[in-house]
């Protein structure tokens, strides 16, 4: 019998290269997506695989509470047990504050909130070997950027933060780093809840994948961008700050398969320190409580 895994966002970059490589380890993968016609357009293409393979791709809209609920339902795995999560889906946009079906400001709702619930609503319902959460570099407020830094702020700000408008650019990086932050103190709270007494029931971690340059994440579809975002690949592999998602994923699977350890980070591919702030329990628990709020639901471990 195959081992299941989930992956959201699979249908691009990152995700369908990991999907690929833990199809080639023999894993069944369900292909999380939010538009499932798109996913399927973007496996024919990939061509690195076919659709008869070991591949179900289900329907799943991080951004709307209904439709996780009904795929958790709808997705029951067999023996109740699951191998393995990847939160991997997220977004980024640039302009005036967008929210979810739920009213929840996008970035903050798909990247963590999303997640969160997805994660949790699996974990209370099935066995789950193992979850990896994928974030970023930005989610370090102390990481010398151009770009805004995380922020982390009472719950209900991070959701309903207030209007943007002179410095909105500026608010939208800073909603995104602040999202993988968020993961990171997520990931690290659910292995506190769940191993307890020196008993893993779940090993959980959290992975930055690099800058990965020539993926559609990110993307404004501005004329000149893809060969700006080719040049930006170029002088990053030379300089090393950049990383193909075909190499990313490789470390990732490698990471998911092999690793015995739990409440970890690894950044490509090596295993780091995250964060000063991912590590302050007291945020976490507060962002757990908050999150139960949001969501209308508790869980205990």
């Amino acid at each position: 019998m195959s081992k299941e895994i989930i992956i959201t966002g699979a249908n691009g970059g990152l995700g369908l290269w990991t999907t690929k490589f833990l199809l080639d380890n023999g894993y069944t993968v369900i292909m999380a997506c939010r538009d499932v016609a798109k996913a399927r357009k973007q496996v024919y293409e990939f061509g690195q695989f076919a659709l008869a393979e070991k591949v179900k791709i289900v329907h799943l809209d991080l951004a709307d509470f209904e439709s996780i609920r009904k795929f958790v339902n709808e997705c029951a795995p067999e023996n109740n047990a699951y191998f393995g999560l990847i939160c991997n889906a997220g977004l980024t946009y640039s302009g005036q504050t967008r929210f979810t079906q739920n009213g929840i400001e996008e970035t903050f709702g798909v990247n963590y909130l999303g997640h969160f619930l997805l994660t949790n609503l699996l974990l209370s319902r099935f066995t789950i070997e193992r979850v990896f959460m994928i974030s970023s570099a930005l989610h370090d407020p102390a990481l010398k950027s151009p770009f805004a830094k995380a922020v982390f702020r009472p719950v209900n700000e991070m959701a309903f933060p207030a209007a943007t408008a002179s410095n909105a650019a500026q608010k939208t990086q800073e909603f995104y780093a602040t999202s993988k932050l968020c993961q990171i103190l997520h990931a690290y709270e659910l292995d506190r809840r769940m191993n307890k007494d020196g008993v893993i029931r779940c090993r959980v971690n959290a992975y930055n994948p690099g800058f990965m340059a020539l993926t559609n994440f990110g993307r404004t579809h501005k004329r000149f961008e893809r060969l700006g975002r080719w040049i930006i690949y170029l002088i990053g592999r030379v300089a090393g700050f950049t990383v193909s998602a075909h190499k990313s994923a490789g470390l990732l699977v490698n990471h998911f398969t092999n690793s015995t350890v739990s409440r970890k980070y690894f950044d490509l591919n090596k295993m780091t320190k995250s964060s000063a702030d991912s590590y302050d329990q007291q945020k976490a628990r507060e962002l757990w409580a908050g999150s139960e709020e949001l969501v209308g639901q508790k869980f205990e471990y």
